[in-house]
C-alpha cells in the first residue's frame, strides 16, 4: 500500500471579491462562435474558450437527445461541497439505496451510499474533510474539479462547467492533508465501475507504481470505462520528465493500451505550464493555469462564504477535468461508444500546439471540445450486428450497421455445407476491429475458425483434436475478456454434452473440462457477463435439474440449481436494459426468467423489462424478414 498526493499547486488563489467581471469579450471568446453561457462569471473562464467549448455547447443544444441514461463521471478525489449552487444538481444518486435507513439496500457492502462514498473514513459523508492538519488545497480540490466537469451552465448562476447534464459520483480517497492510499484508490475505481460510471477522473498522483491500482484501471478500461488522469506537477514547481521520473497513475496504461488519457497543463500563451509533467506518458494537453472554478461555500470552521465560493487554481488537476467534461458531452452524444472510442475521438480532434511555444512532451495536441463534438465522419467500429447463415443456406457471414445496412459479408468454409453457422464477435488480433469466430451447427469434430471482417482467415482448429472423441451436437460459443487484456477468451461448449474448452489468442485451445457432473447432461449454454466482474455465465442443461456456474479467470465458481422444465429447449441471451443494467434471459416455456444486475449483484425477476440491446449468442435469433440469416451478436458490447 503506497501513499498518494493530489496533483495540485496553490500557485494562484483569488476570490471573486478581487476579480473584475469582464463579461465574454476576452480575446479567446472573440475567436470562437457558438453558445456563450449567461453565467455571470463566465468571462473569467479563459480555458473554456481556449478549448472552444461554445462550439461544443451549440452542437449539444441542437442535438435531439435519444439516450435515456445519464452520463456519470466518477470524481475520485478529496471531498466536495455537494450543496454548491453550481454542482448540487449534478450530484449522482444511487437509486438502489434508500437514504438514511442504515441498511445496505443494494448489497454492495456499503450502508447508505446514496451519493457516493468516503473511503478514508468508511462513511457516506463526501463533504470536504477537516482536521487540525488540513490543507487549503485539499479542502477545495474536489469541488473545483467537479465544477469544471459538470458545473451547471447557462443558468444565470456563478460559473459554467462543460457537461451541463452529466452526473458527478463523489468518491473520496484523499484526506484533509491531501494524501490517501492506493488501497482506497483501487477500491474507489472498482466502486465506480460496479455502479456504472462512464468516465473516471483522477486528479491525483503517487511516486511509485502499485499493482492493485494498475489492475483496477485495466479492469475499468477493459469494461469500456474511460479513465482520465492528470499528468501531475513537479514537486518544486518544475515539471518532471516522465520518461525519466514516471509518476502514477498517469503512466499506467489501459487494457491493450486503450481507454485512458493522461493530461498535461498549458499556460495562457499555449506553452507547457512550468509545473506540468511531460513526456511519453502524456496523451494531450488542456488549460491548467489560472483556471476559474468553484470552491466550497463554507470554510473549515463552518462559516458560509456566499459569493466568495469561487477562485482560481493552477495545475494538471484542473486540466484533467476539462478532458473529462468533453468526454461526458461526447458520451451523451454517442451513448453506445466505449472508453476507447471516446479517447480516440478526443485525440483525433485535438488542436495543434502553438508552434512558437514550448510544448515538447505534451501529447498529441490541445483539447478541442468543438471538434470533438462535431459530427463524426468515421467511427472506427460499431454499432455492428453479426449475422450468420441458417440451416439450408450457403455458409455466409454478414456484418450490418445498426440500421441494417450491410457493411461486410464473406463466405465461410465449404459452400456446399448448408448445416448452418454459429458465430460471435471477438477481439483476436492486435487491431481494434472485432473479428468473427465461426462454427458449423452439428459439426461433431468441433471445428472452429476466426476471420477478419474482410473474410481473411486468422486462426482455425478443432475441439476433437485427435478425431477420437466426437463433440456431441457440435459447439456453442461464448466470449468475455476474463483477464482484462483487451482481447476476449472464448468458451466452446458441447451443444448436447458436458464438456467445454477455453480458447484464447494468447494460448490457443485448452484441454476439455466438465461443466457438470449430472447423470444426463444436455449441453451447456454460456453468455459473457460484466458484473460483479468479467465472467462467463454457464447454464448446464441436464436432468433431473440444471445448474448455473460462473467461469472467471481463476476457474469455475460455485454453482446453484435452477428449475428448467424443458432443459433441452431452453435458450440464454444477455444484453443491456435502457438504463444500462446488465441482464440475462433464460427462455423455455411460459414467462421468461431474468437475471438483472443491480450494482454488482444478479437478482432473479420475472418482470418485463425494456431492453436496449440483446446479444443473441449462442443459439441466435431468426431475422424476421429473412429465411437465410440469423442474428447472433452486437458490437461494441
Amino acid at each position: 500500500m503506497k501513499s498518494l498526493q493530489i496533483y495540485f499547486k496553490i500557485t494562484v488563489f483569488v476570490t471573486m471579491l478581487s476579480l473584475a467581471i469582464f463579461g465574454t469579450s476576452n480575446a479567446y471568446a472573440a475567436e470562437n462562435s457558438g453558445l456563450i453561457p449567461n453565467d455571470p462569471y463566465y468571462g473569467q473562464e479563459w480555458g473554456m474558450d481556449y478549448i472552444k467549448a461554445p462550439g461544443a455547447w451549440a452542437t449539444i443544444s441542437n442535438q435531439v437527445v435519444t439516450s435515456t441514461r445519464e452520463v456519470v463521471v466518477a470524481v475520485i478525489d478529496a471531498g466536495m461541497d455537494v450543496t454548491h449552487p453550481d454542482i448540487r444538481e449534478a450530484i449522482w444518486t444511487n437509486t438502489d439505496e434508500i437514504p438514511l435507513n442504515n441498511i445496505d439496500d443494494d448489497d454492495d457492502g456499503l450502508v447508505d451510499d446514496v451519493h457516493g462514498w468516503n473511503f478514508t473514513n468508511d462513511s457516506p459523508d463526501v463533504k470536504p474533510m477537516d482536521s487540525m492538519m488540513y490543507l487549503n488545497g485539499a479542502w477545495e480540490h474536489g469541488t473545483a474539479v467537479a465544477s469544471l466537469i459538470a458545473g451547471r451552465g447557462n443558468n444565470g448562476i456563478g460559473m459554467s462547467g462543460l457537461a451541463w447534464n452529466a452526473k458527478i459520483m463523489p468518491l473520496v480517497i484523499l484526506g484533509a492533508d491531501g494524501s490517501g492510499t492506493t488501497e482506497d484508490l483501487a477500491q474507489a475505481i472498482r466502486y465506480a465501475v460496479v455502479h456504472r460510471a462512464d468516465i473516471i477522473n483522477l486528479s491525483l498522483e503517487g511516486d511509485a507504481s502499485d499493482d492493485s491500482v494498475k489492475q483496477a484501471i485495466t479492469e475499468a478500461t477493459a469494461k469500456g470505462v474511460l479513465v482520465v488522469v492528470a499528468a501531475g506537477n513537479g514537486m518544486t514547481g518544475i515539471g518532471y520528465n516522465l520518461d525519466v521520473e514516471p509518476v502514477y497513475p498517469s503512466c499506467y496504461q489501459g487494457a491493450a493500451d486503450q481507454g485512458m488519457l493522461s493530461v498535461g497543463a498549458l499556460a495562457k500563451n499555449g506553452a507547457r505550464s512550468m509545473s506540468s509533467n511531460h513526456g511519453d506518458c502524456v496523451s494531450l494537453s488542456a488549460p491548467g493555469e489560472n483556471i476559474f472554478a468553484a470552491q466550497p461555500t463554507f470554510d473549515p470552521d463552518g462559516n458560509q462564504l456566499g459569493i466568495n465560493a469561487y477562485g482560481e487554481w493552477s495545475g494538471t488537476s484542473l486540466a484533467a477535468p476539462l478532458v473529462s467534461g468533453v468526454a461526458a458531452m461526447l458520451k451523451a452524444r454517442h451513448p453506445d461508444w466505449n472508453g476507447e472510442q471516446l479517447a480516440n475521438r478526443i485525440l483525433d480532434s485535438v488542436q495543434p500546439f502553438n508552434r512558437y511555444a514550448n510544448t515538447k512532451g505534451m501529447g498529441k495536441g490541445v483539447l478541442d471540445a468543438s471538434a470533438a463534438l462535431a459530427p463524426a465522419s468515421a467511427v472506427k467500429y460499431g454499432p455492428w450486428k453479426l449475422l450468420a447463415a441458417n440451416p439450408g443456406s450457403a455458409p455466409m457471414i454478414w456484418i450490418d450497421d445498426e440500421n441494417n445496412n450491410e457493411l461486410y459479408s464473406f463466405p465461410v468454409g465449404n459452400l456446399g455445407d448448408k448445416r448452418g453457422l454459429r458465430a460471435i464477435f471477438v477481439h483476436w488480433d492486435e487491431d481494434r476491429y472485432p473479428d468473427v469466430l465461426v462454427t458449423t451447427q452439428g459439426d461433431e469434430t468441433g471445428a472452429w475458425r476466426v476471420y477478419r471482417n474482410d473474410g481473411v482467415l486468422l486462426a482455425a482448429g478443432q475441439a476433437d483434436q485427435n478425431g477420437t472423441s466426437l463433440v456431441k451436437g457440435g459447439l456453442l460459443l461464448a466470449s468475455q475478456d476474463l483477464n482484462a487484456s483487451g482481447r476476449e477468451q472464448v468458451l466452446l461448449t458441447e451443444a448436447n454434452g458436458a464438456r467445454a474448452w477455453r480458447l484464447s489468442p494468447e494460448i490457443g485451445l485448452g484441454q476439455p473440462f466438465l461443466t457438470t457432473d449430472a447423470a444426463t447432461p444436455l449441453g451447456t449454454l454460456a453468455v459473457g457477463i460484466e458484473r460483479p466482474q468479467q465472467a462467463i455465465l454457464l447454464l448446464n442443461r441436464s436432468l433431473p435439474s440444471s445448474s448455473l456456474t460462473v467461469l472467471r479467470d481463476v476457474g469455475l465458481g460455485e454453482g446453484s440449481d435452477v428449475t428448467t422444465t424443458k432443459p433441452a429447449n431452453i435458450n440464454v441471451t444477455s444484453g443491456l436494459t435502457m438504463d444500462g443494467r446488465e441482464i440475462v434471459s433464460m427462455v423455455q416455456t411460459g414467462t421468461p426468467t431474468y437475471l438483472i444486475e443491480r450494482n454488482g449483484v444478479m437478482d432473479v425477476t420475472h418482470d418485463a423489462l425494456e431492453v436496449a440491446v440483446w446479444h443473441q449468442a449462442p443459439l441466435g435469433m431468426k431475422v424476421a424478414d429473412s429465411a437465410v440469416k440469423k442474428f447472433y451478436d452486437f458490437w461494441p458490447r
